[in-house]
């Protein structure tokens, strides 16, 4: 399934600073430093550089903002657009596409900075492994889809994807799990009401194993 991308800088010994400053010079017809916006993160006492996007070409105008992740590893936590609605997945990676490649790709260059894009795709088998993924695949293709997992035999196949998932150690978000779920053939409202009893379930069998 399509899924946001992230970017991670890791300044890797960098001074931040004169990162900052060339990723500000780096702005053109397409971007700008939002020095304003940077203001309203101080009342939270964080410390964050915001960038505006307005190259259009069919895209809106967006804010995005560098936060600091843990010592020395900013990243971009979200991209909103400046007038009112949301972003589609293919409008906000687009978005975070274009900055790397307009300002950091050029201020990174002969540093010792490292950056980490993510995929724009994302596969179930990749967050909980083929064992779990398989389970899910047997519980959706077996079960009557007009009743979720109220059968006895739909319950257990259910059951035995929740145990494999919590087994794996990863943390499996329900609204990738509801994108898998509608992929595999439920209704949005199955799908989401799936997802949050998994959402649940979850949390019950990390209590009970001390996770």
């Amino acid at each position: 399934m399509k899924t946001f991308q992230n970017l991670y800088i890791d300044l890797n010994g960098y001074v931040l600073d004169t990162f900052i400053e060339q990723l500000t010079k780096n702005c053109g017809k397409s971007w700008k430093r939002a020095f304003e916006r940077e203001e309203n993160a101080r009342y939270f006492n964080e410390k964050a550089f915001a960038f505006e996007y307005i190259g259009g070409n069919g895209l809106p105008n967006a804010g995005l903002t560098l936060f600091e992740k843990e010592p020395s590893i900013w990243y971009v936590p979200n991209i909103v657009p400046i007038e009112s609605g949301q972003l589609n997945v293919d409008e906000y990676n687009k978005i975070l596409v274009d900055f790397k490649a307009s300002l950091v790709d050029s201020a990174i260059q002969n540093t010792s900075i490292k950056v980490e894009l993510t995929k724009d795709q994302v596969f179930l088998e990749d967050i909980v492994g083929k064992e779990a993924a398989d389970a899910l695949k047997r519980f959706s293709v077996a079960a009557n889809k007009s009743s979720g997992n109220s059968h006895p035999c739909d319950k257990k196949r259910w059951f035995e994807f929740l145990v494999l998932a919590q087994k794996s150690g990863k943390n499996l978000y329900p609204n990738i799990l509801e994108s898998t779920l509608i992929e595999q053939g439920w209704s949005g409202e199955w799908a989401h009401d799936l997802a949050l009893e998994f959402e649940h379930d979850q949390e019950l069998l990390d209590f009970v194993s001390g996770v």
